[in-house]
């Protein structure tokens, strides 16, 4: 609703006054004046208009105030309340993936090739690790922000800064949902300490059938483990994920491991079942625990370093070293191009990495980071339509412009487990650390632009207004009842 809307009471209450007042007959039409039983009083048949006439002042004020008071009664109350904020105009060119204002997924939904396969019930969060707003589902907003965050088409979805670990802002944050290939950055922290990088690894069948994304392990050919790293990182090579969990000690080793390192950084919504992130039976992360892998991420050189590679020389078949030359100096063994698949790294400036993801029974996954000046932000999705990295750009824009640095958070990331719930939400649960749907919702367009923007004039001094407002209506109409009863007994007297 906008202000304009709000006139319209108050234009028919105007026009029904001035209906009702014989001076300016309905419908054009005249009536004739008929004498009113007190002196001084003139009614129009059929008319509620009263018209007063005589010498006296006093009753005249009083026909006065008892036509204006409900008009100052609808014009004090629309300029208490004020006008109700509204979404700003969208983008005319609308950042793809983005909706319209929503609150937040209250069921599991995507789409796939313009195709939204039927939701599905949403899964009650899993924890509440980094503050206990966290675990309520829904949309939880830091207090400091000045526009509504945007609305990604995303069941779940995260923005925190990176160095103080505050969540600025969260929808759904520890529901817990398929993480597809975003938990390759969980294999990479887990397995990285267990596999000598000085080993190569002969290809196996087994690793070339695997589903999904591959780089082409050729079965027989050798490979650095350097090699298998930034195929897994960058290409988001199923068969070396399978690769790299052999080099470990075998796929019951590798999950082992990639649970164990969950929970040592306070990942508690995360259960891995294999190094690749396709699609098993209860495998599942939360939009949180990506954020807390991400943070972890980039704190290691060597995942970090592997994560920002744009492009690698892969080798081809054979067993040739990649590094190797033949006796007349040519390399010994051809290489062909492999690009890094974070889109956000060639599209966002100032952009980190870290991982995107996809299944077709999932939909998609991301964790996106970027810095600007001196500040860092991460910003992760789950379950959401395939365009993930313009909306972790969208949501990284917002990040960086709506809410100050050192901003306080509806809860942290944290640096490790969380014993007797050591680490809480910044503001109470309760206290308006977290804002509601009702109170931001989603934005149109590209993200850049606010959707909504919830002011210091919000409802409650609205309504402390409101109510000052209807006293000084009490006290209007308690004067009008005054001057008409002193008007009566004028016209007794007169």
């Amino acid at each position: 609703m906008v202000w304009g809307r709000r006139q319209e009471p108050m234009l028919r209450l105007h026009a029904v006054v001035v209906a009702e007042t014989p001076e300016r007959p309905a419908m054009g039409r005249s009536r004739p004046l008929r004498r009113s039983p007190r002196a001084g009083a003139q009614r129009a048949p059929g008319s509620g208009g009263l018209q007063i006439t005589g010498a006296s002042c006093l009753p005249r004020r009083a026909a006065t105030l008892g036509a204006v008071v409900p008009l100052l009664a609808v014009t004090a109350l629309g300029l208490a309340l004020g006008p109700v904020p509204a979404a700003t105009a969208a983008s005319p060119t609308p950042t793809p993936g983005m909706g319209a204002p929503v609150a937040c997924a209250t069921t599991v939904t995507y789409s796939i090739g313009g195709r939204t396969p039927a939701p599905r019930p949403l899964p009650p969060p899993v924890s509440q690790v980094g503050g206990a707003a966290l675990a309520v589902a829904g949309l939880h907003v830091t207090p400091s922000a000045t526009v509504a965050p945007p609305a990604p088409k995303a069941t779940a979805w995260l923005v925190a800064d990176l160095d103080t670990g505050q969540v600025l802002a969260a929808c759904n944050a520890h529901v817990p949902l398929a993480p597809a290939s975003s938990l390759k950055v969980l294999t990479a922290l887990a397995l990285m300490p267990l596999i000598d990088p000085a080993n190569r690894y002969t290809a196996r069948t087994e690793d070339a059938r695997v589903d999904g994304t591959r780089v082409g392990l050729v079965p027989g050919s050798v490979y650095s483990v350097d090699d298998l790293w930034h195929a897994l990182l960058m290409s988001s090579a199923n068969d070396a994920a399978v690769a790299l969990a052999t080099l470990a000690g075998g796929l019951p080793v590798a999950t082992a491991a990639m649970r164990r390192t969950a929970q040592a950084l306070g990942a508690a919504d995360t259960t891995a079942y294999n190094t690749s992130g396709l699609d098993a039976p209860g495998q599942v992360s939360s939009a949180y625990d990506l954020a807390v892998f991400g943070r972890a991420a980039l704190s290691k050189a060597p995942v970090s370093t592997l994560l920002q590679t744009r492009s690698y020389a892969f080798p081809e078949a054979g067993t040739a070293p990649g590094n190797a030359r033949t006796a007349t100096g040519t390399w010994a063994r051809k290489t062909f191009q492999i690009q890094n698949h974070n889109r956000l790294l060639y599209n966002y400036p100032g952009a980190l990495g870290v991982k995107n993801g996809w299944t077709s029974t999932t939909g998609g996954s991301f964790i996106g980071a970027a810095q600007r000046g001196n500040r860092r932000l991460v910003a992760t999705l789950l379950a959401a339509d395939p365009e993930t990295w313009h909306m972790s750009a969208a949501l990284l824009d917002w990040g960086f412009s709506a809410t100050p640095a050192g901003a306080p958070g509806v809860g942290r990331l944290t640096d490790g487990p969380d014993p007797a719930g050591a680490l809480t939400a910044v503001a109470p649960a309760g206290s308006g650390g977290g804002r509601e749907a009702a109170g931001l919702g989603g934005a149109a367009g590209t993200g850049r632009q606010a959707a909504a923007s919830t002011t210091a004039s919000g409802p409650l001094p609205r309504v402390a207004v409101a109510a000052a407002a209807a006293t000084a209506i009490l006290a209007v109409v308690g004067a009008a009842g005054a001057l008409n009863r002193a008007a009566r007994r004028s016209g007794r007297r007169n």
